[in-house]
């Protein structure tokens, strides 16, 4: 069991498959009606360069994609290179495993080692996809901070903003989506850790960016389970000894 969290880098697009209306440089923003959506099931693609740095997590979040979906990952120093000689690939992998449950559809990759490649490929096939088209929200692509998990009693919520006014004898409803949220904490935190990776992170994202957190990347529930969210209240950290601290989060799906 391993928590992960993972705060987008930002990219330019390159090239891709995407509707006129919806296009994907939409998957670099933190909107949630801001969506990316291929204009069919042919040869969908996309390819984007990111800043000089450094990476080691993929992610597509909230998709229409299926079990019997793939996607592959390719990196290399040019967009060319991308197909003709690229130094990662991922080779064609299902676009997630495990139970649905109705959440939404995120597929992850997560590489081995850290990488450092600035042009990225992805493709996908989603042959026979009833909506005729892929769409995603938000293209996740950064280094991620995985820890050994969340402490029990975390606090799996449902939040429905939902405006109801009440009349005699009916009430009428302005309804919202409901939306997910984690309140955690992670108890043991090495200092060598929160100094050099959480608190820069933190400092960063504060309540205003965007961030992937997955409670447990191995679980068969990982799709409704993982949230792209802000924190939504004052991140906290506190020494708990000598060389650990333990941080308190709240993270809201946007």
């Amino acid at each position: 069991m391993a928590v992960v969290i993972c705060a987008p880098r930002a990219f330019t697009v390159q090239s891709s498959n995407n509707s006129t209306t919806a296009p994907a440089t939409n998957l670099n923003l933190d909107h949630p009606s801001m969506v990316w959506r291929s204009s069919n099931l042919s040869s969908v693609q996309i390819t984007v360069q990111l800043p000089a740095g450094s990476w080691d997590t993929v992610c597509l979040s909230d998709t229409n994609l299926r079990a019997t979906d793939t996607i592959r990952i390719r990196a290399a120093a040019t967009a060319a290179a991308t197909t003709s000689a690229p130094t990662y690939d991922s080779t064609a992998v299902p676009a997630f495993s495990g139970a649905a449950n109705g959440g939404g559809n995120t597929s992850l990759v997560l590489t081995p080692s850290v990488r450092t490649e600035t042009f990225i490929r992805i493709d996908i096939t989603s042959t026979g996809n009833p909506a005729t088209y892929v769409e995603a929200r938000r293209l996740i692509i950064g280094k991620r901070i995985e820890e050994d998990g969340i402490d029990l009693n975390a606090e799996h919520t449902f939040e429905d903003n939902s405006q109801r006014t009440e009349y005699r004898n009916f009430e009428t409803v302005d309804p919202y989506d409901t939306k997910t949220s984690w309140k955690f904490s992670i108890g043991y935190v090495k200092e060598a850790s929160y100094w050099s990776n959480w608190f820069p992170l933190l400092r960063d994202v504060g309540t205003k960016k965007g961030l992937l957190f997955i409670p447990d990347s191995q679980s068969v529930y990982l799709q409704s389970e993982a949230v792209f969210g802000r924190i939504t209240s004052a991140a906290k950290g506190s020494p708990v000894s000598s060389d650990y601290y333990k941080l308190e989060l709240y993270v809201r799906e946007i």
